[in-house]
C-alpha cells in the first residue's frame, strides 16, 4: 500500500443524511470514554438548540424523521467520531464530505469550530423543517452519464442530478411525478434504480426555499481557511480562494454533490487509507467502486456489529496498514478510572492493579444480561503492544439480536517468542484455562467454549488470572 517505513496518507469521508440508523453511536458512547467525552462536551448546547439530548436522537426513530433534530445529531456524531479517531492516533491528511457531511468535513478541516458548526447545522435543519418535504430521490446505476443528464434535463426544474457518487452511481432528485417518469425511463434501459428514503428532495430546486435562512445563519459564522486539505462538493477539487465561505452553503444546497471527483482528488493527493466517519458504508462503497484495489476502505458504524468491535477492528487494520495507533491513549480512560465498558458515567471503581502484577489478566469483563449463547457471534481483535512480546485482545460476544452479551476489553496475553522468555509464564492447557475461567462465574459454559479458541493460538498463551469485575 505504501513504501516500507512510510506512514500512509489518510482520508476521512463524512456521509450525508440517510446514512443514519436507530441506535447509531449509542453503544460506543456507553463503551468508550473518549467518544463519550466528544458527545457530552456539546450535549448542553445541542439541547439548547434542539430541546432534546443527542442520545435521544441517536436512539429514537421518530426523532430521526425530523430534520431539525436529525441534521445536528448527524453532525455531532461525525465530529465526535473524528475526535475519537484522532485521539487514537488516526488523524486525517485530507477530508471530504457528502452533502450534510460536508459540514462535519469543514469543521474537522478547521473552517469553523464544533459549536459554530452546531449552530449552523441546526439552522439548516430548522430551515428544512419549514420547507414541505415534497419530492423524492432515486439512485441510478446508469452507465451513460451524458444520456442520464439528457433525460433529467428534459424535465426542466422538476428534476436534477443530485449527486455523482461514483462511476455509474448517480442520484437524481425532484418532484414525485418527474421521479416516477425518470425511474420508468431508467428501467426501460435496464439501469438499476433504487428509491432513497429521505426527508426532502435534496440538491434540487425543491429545497431552494431553505436557502435564505441558511445563508443568514452562515453569515453569522466566521469561516477560516482549511487547515486540513478539504475537497469540495461543488467542484470536487481542493478548497481554495476563500471557499467554503458563507455563500457556499447556499449554492451547495441546490447543486450536485461531486463526491466521485472529491475521492479522486484525495487519491491524487496521495491518500491510500479511507475511513468513513459516521454511520453506514455508502461512501466507502462508492469510493471502492473507483478504486484500483490498492487502498484500504473502512466503513462507518453499523447496526449489525457492536460499535466497540467495529472501532477495534478498524484500529487493528489501520495499524497493519502502517498508521501508528495510540493504544495507550485508547486504553488510558479505562485504566485511569477502573470503569468497565458497561458502567454508567460516574460509577467509578478502584483502579485495577498494574498489569505487571500478573502475567495474564482480565482488565474487565462485563455481563450485560443473561442470554443464550446459541447462535452467538464472536468478534475478536488482537493488537501488539509496542514492540513487546505482549498482545492485547478485545472481544465482544453478541446474541442473535446483536446485543452485547460479554465484552472483554484489554485482555493482555503474554506471547512466547523464544527461549529467552524461559522465565516467563508457561502455556497452560485449555482444560486448565477452562477451569480457571469458569471459576469467575461470569461466563456460561457455551460462551466459555466459544471464547477459549480465540485465545489459544501458537504464539499466545491461554489467559489465566484474576478478574477486575
Amino acid at each position: 500500500m505504501t513504501a516500507a517505513g512510510t506512514r500512509p496518507r489518510t482520508g476521512f469521508l463524512f456521509p450525508g443524511q440517510s446514512s443514519e440508523y436507530v441506535g447509531m453511536g449509542v453503544e460506543l458512547h456507553r463503551a468508550h470514554p473518549l467518544f463519550r467525552a466528544g458527545i457530552d462536551r456539546h450535549a448542553e448546547q445541542f439541547r439548547r438548540l434542539t430541546g432534546v439530548g443527542p442520545l435521544d436522537v441517536f436512539a429514537d426513530p421518530a426523532a430521526q424523521t425530523r430534520a431539525e433534530l436529525l441534521q445536528p445529531a448527524v453532525f455531532l456524531l461525525q465530529v465526535a467520531l473524528a475526535e475519537f479517531w484522532t485521539s487514537c492516533g488516526v488523524s486525517p491528511d485530507a477530508v471530504v464530505g457528502h452533502s450534510l457531511g460536508e459540514y462535519a468535513a469543514a469543521c474537522v478541516a478547521g473552517v469553523f469550530g464544533v459549536e459554530e458548526g452546531l449552530e449552523l447545522v441546526s439552522a439548516r435543519g430548522r430551515a428544512f423543517a419549514a420547507v414541505p418535504g415534497a419530492g423524492r430521490m432515486v439512485a441510478v446505476g446508469g452507465p451513460d452519464p451524458a444520456e442520464l443528464e439528457h433525460l433529467v434535463g428534459a424535465h426542466g426544474g422538476a428534476a436534477s442530478v443530485a449527486a455523482y457518487n461514483a462511476p455509474e452511481r448517480i442520484v437524481v432528485s425532484g418532484t414525485d411525478t418527474a421521479m416516477g417518469e425518470l425511474a420508468a425511463a431508467f428501467e426501460r434501459r435496464g439501469w438499476l434504480t433504487i428509491p432513497l428514503e429521505t426527508t426532502h428532495a435534496f440538491h434540487s430546486t425543491l429545497v431552494a426555499p431553505a436557502v435564505p435562512a441558511l445563508l443568514a445563519a452562515a453569515g453569522r459564522v466566521r469561516h477560516r481557511t482549511p487547515a486540513v486539505p478539504l475537497a469540495l462538493n461543488l467542484t470536487g477539487g481542493w478548497a481554495a480562494g476563500g471557499e467554503p465561505g458563507a455563500e457556499y452553503w447556499g449554492r451547495q444546497l441546490t447543486s450536485p454533490v461531486r463526491f466521485a471527483a472529491g475521492v479522486r482528488t484525495l487519491r491524487d493527493g496521495g491518500c491510500t487509507v479511507f475511513v468513513e466517519v459516521g454511520s453506514g458504508r455508502t461512501l466507502t462503497t462508492a469510493g471502492r467502486a473507483q478504486s484500483d484495489g490498492g487502498e484500504l476502505w473502512l466503513a462507518g458504524l453499523s447496526p449489525r456489529t457492536p460499535d466497540s468491535a467495529t472501532v477495534l477492528e478498524h484500529l487493528t487494520r489501520l495499524e497493519e496498514a502502517g498508521i501508528p495507533v495510540d493504544w495507550v491513549r485508547y486504553h488510558a480512560p479505562f485504566r485511569a478510572t477502573g470503569r468497565t465498558a458497561g458502567d454508567r458515567p460516574g460509577a467509578d471503581r478502584p483502579a485495577p492493579a498494574p498489569a505487571t502484577e500478573l502475567p495474564f489478566r482480565f482488565e474487565r469483563v462485563v455481563i450485560h444480561e443473561p442470554a443464550s449463547a446459541a447462535g452467538s457471534g464472536v468478534a475478536a481483535v488482537r493488537h501488539r503492544v509496542g514492540e513487546t512480546a505482549r498482545e492485547v485482545v478485545d472481544v465482544s460476544v453478541v446474541d442473535d439480536a446483536g446485543r452485547p452479551v460479554v465484552e472483554v476489553f484489554g485482555l493482555e496475553l503474554g506471547a512466547r517468542t523464544g527461549a529467552e522468555e524461559a522465565g516467563g509464564p508457561d502455556r497452560c492447557s485449555p482444560q486448565e484455562a477452562e477451569r480457571l475461567l469458569a471459576s469467575l462465574d461470569t461466563l456460561t459454559e457455551d460462551q466459555l467454549h466459544a471464547l477459549l479458541p480465540l485465545w489459544a493460538g501458537p504464539d499466545a498463551s491461554t489467559p489465566v488470572g484474576s478478574t477486575e469485575e
